[in-house]
């Protein structure tokens, strides 16, 4: 479990390192151009600004130039946990929490009973995925051959749906995503 853990982590960094380096060969090849017209900003904060806006719009499904055909609840959901970490930030620095709040629309109430609910099926999940590799380290030990036998059953389910629709694509695919968190 650890190791797997370990390995996201370095995945992480190297995300982590390849953003900051694509940040910096775009300050050495137009940071001079942006100076020169006069942005007030620093290249570096130019372009890690441009790097949030183009992410975010990527996330949210809009297009990353016209800033069209996004998904507003994706949004939201983004934006409500950025504010989630602005008040956690507000109390650590000793400070209160801000009182800027939402306004208390029918709208907004919804989405913060949403926000309530998918929290706590994230809590599940990774509650429920740590259980099952903690279970799965000990099965190993006992039964050599469980990683092997869940794959077949996941293989097996794939040649049943074996019709090819998107959909038992998506199946599969998603199958095999989840077990690959669990096997070696």
């Amino acid at each position: 479990m650890s190791t797997t853990m370990d390995e996201l982590r370095q995945a992480d960094e190297e995300l982590f390192r390849a953003v900051d380096n694509a940040i910096d060969h775009a300050v050495r090849a137009a940071g001079a151009k942006l100076r020169s017209l006069g942005v007030p900003a620093s290249p570096h904060d130019y372009f890690s600004d441009a790097a949030l806006r183009h992410l975010f719009m990527r996330l949210c499904g809009a297009d990353v130039r016209t800033y069209k055909n996004g998904d507003a609840d994706v949004a939201w959901k983004i934006l409500y946990a950025g504010r989630h970490v602005a008040r956690k930030w507000e109390r650590e620095q000793g400070g209160p929490a801000s009182v800027r709040k939402k306004s208390e629309r029918a709208e907004d109430i919804a989405k913060d009973h949403s926000e309530g609910q998918q929290l706590a099926k994230s809590a599940e999940s990774f509650a429920l995925r740590s259980v099952l590799r903690a279970l799965m380290e000990h099965a190993r030990a006992t039964d050599p051959q469980i990683d092997a036998r869940l794959q077949a059953a996941v293989d097996e389910r794939a040649s049943d749906l074996g019709d090819g629709s998107e959909a038992a694509q998506a199946f599969i695919e998603s199958a095999q995503n989840y077990l690959a968190l669990f096997t070696k």
